[in-house]
């Protein structure tokens, strides 16, 4: 195989497809594995290549943009993925590498027969076979297209890490919403090209199938959602990264990567409502039933940041007429720190206290008062001693000397749900409003900090309007994005 420099499409596809399958691997995303891997495949062919430890995807881009300039680049780059990972994963990058380099597609008569069969589908769940797409291929597939469409777009990308090409994948996720004769049709026409591809092919397709089959079913609970992801810049300026992704249809947790954007806090608003535009700019395209969740817009946030008013920013900042978020949306806050930090223990505890917070039906509270004499020794205690607890009050806001520590605790030790008046000099009907606001059932939750932020903003009375001042924590240990390190 050769890699040499040279235009066309085929090197573009051949670097996009490497670059996503050196990012699914953990020796990439550990930086000291990473620098030992480009290390190992440069002095292969006897050259420096720098590691720039920007983020994986840009450093894994320049670095294959690199490699393959040479004559043996590809070779070093099995090389090197096998020393590090194993023939295994040797192997899965050598049958990608040789799928793109052969451009193998569909004979005209498949792609004939396959628009036949995709244009007789009637009535298809889109929003279904949206979701099932998103969670086979990993790629952003475009909303409101016809499965005839999707196909023609989708062999134009990359195949997959088993063999299989997407526009297949689409026939079996199509098949799998059809009517039982059409279903046959649409399988018979998988099964033939895999026969021709060859046993592997065969296997791939009879495991991707499996795979399939075993998906859940909808949850009711999962509703659309922009996640906004908002962290300090790394070179010790002011500014921050913010990045989103969007989870376009309800009932699947399968969220889409937005875009990074560098700003201040002071401009956070315009960013947040550029996201906004991108996210519902999804939601547009999809359908919409009268029993989905309404949309909600989460911030995943470093505890430093977690007593912003994120709930008060403002859309409209186009406009002269502007509106707090949480009037058009339901707005929580999420741990950066513990998304980002994917420790199988503490996981493990964040998932048994929300399992808990499911099947009782009701949070059963820890609460912080704040004052002189608490301990955070005695507090860690209890959290650590009681596994019941689902929920933790503050009467003080997060801040250092105040809350904060107390939160940091409460996270570490699995707790979801939190609530917290961002006030230093918080009244004490705030501490009644927020016991009774967390004595409905979880699933009401959300919808029951909308409906006080909206009578708080009706009063117009500071000192009755806790829901102004409100900060809202639920962290659904379910509801995971993939946030890597961002660096300047």
């Amino acid at each position: 195989m050769s890699g040499g420099d040279g235009p066309g499409e085929a090197r573009t596809r051949l670097i996009v497809a490497l670059v996503d399958f050196l990012c699914e691997q953990d020796f990439v995303t550990d930086r000291d594995q990473c620098g030992q891997f480009i290390a190992f495949a440069a002095e292969h062919i006897g050259v420096e290549i720098v590691y720039r430890r920007q983020n994986p995807r840009a450093d894994m881009l320049s670095f294959l943009r690199e490699l393959l300039k040479h004559e043996k680049g590809l070779e070093a780059l099995v090389s090197a993925v096998r020393a590090i990972a194993g023939h295994e994963c040797a192997a899965r990058l050598t049958r990608i590498v040789e799928a793109v380099l052969s451009a193998e597609e569909f004979t005209p008569e498949a792609v004939r027969e396959a628009h036949r069969l995709l244009g007789e589908v009637w009535r298809v769940d889109g929003t279904r076979l949206h979701t099932i797409l998103n969670h086979e291929l990993g790629a952003d597939v475009p909303y409101g297209r016809t499965p005839v469409q999707l196909f023609d777009h989708l062999c134009a990308v990359n195949t997959q890490a088993d063999g299989l090409p997407p526009a297949l994948v689409l026939v079996e996720a199509t098949a799998s919403l059809a009517q039982p004769v059409l279903r046959e049709e649409l399988c018979n026409w998988s099964d033939a090209w895999a026969r021709e591809a060859g046993p592997d092919a065969v296997r791939a397709l009879e495991e991707r199938r499996r795979a399939m089959e075993a998906r859940p079913s909808a949850d009711p609970y999962v509703s659309r959602c922009l996640v906004v992801m908002v962290e300090p810049a790394d070179d010790s300026s002011a500014d921050v990264y913010v990045r989103h992704w969007v989870n376009a249809a309800p009932g699947y947790w399968e969220p889409v990567a937005g875009d990074i954007e560098r700003t201040s806090l002071d401009a956070l608003a315009g960013a947040v409502e550029r996201a906004i535009s991108q996210g519902a700019s999804r939601w547009a395209d999809v359908s919409e039933n009268e029993n989905d969740p309404p949309v909600q817009i989460e911030f995943v946030l470093p505890l430093q940041f977690l007593n912003h008013d994120m709930a008060g920013i403002e859309l409209g900042t186009r406009s002269h007429v502007r509106m707090p978020i949480a009037l058009r949306y339901h707005v929580h806050l999420r741990s950066l720190e513990r998304m980002r930090a994917r420790d199988t223990v503490e996981l493990g505890r964040w998932r048994a206290r929300w399992a808990q917070l499911k099947k009782v039906g009701v949070a059963e509270t820890h609460r912080w008062h704040g004052q002189q004499g608490d301990r955070l020794e005695r507090w860690h205690a209890g959290l650590a001693g009681n596994p019941r607890l689902t929920a933790v009050i503050l009467d003080v806001p997060v801040l250092p000397g105040h809350g904060m520590d107390a939160l940091s605790i409460a996270i570490e030790q699995g707790v979801g749900l939190a609530a917290w008046d961002r006030r230093p000099d918080s009244p004490d009907l705030s501490g009644q409003v927020l016991t009774l606001l967390l004595a409905h059932p979880p699933a009401q939750l959300p919808s029951k900090v909308s409906q006080i932020r909206q009578e708080a903003e009706e009063l117009g009375r500071d000192s009755l309007s806790v829901g102004k001042y409100m900060a809202f924590f639920w962290d659904d240990p379910y509801r995971l994005v993939d946030c890597e390190e961002l660096t300047a």
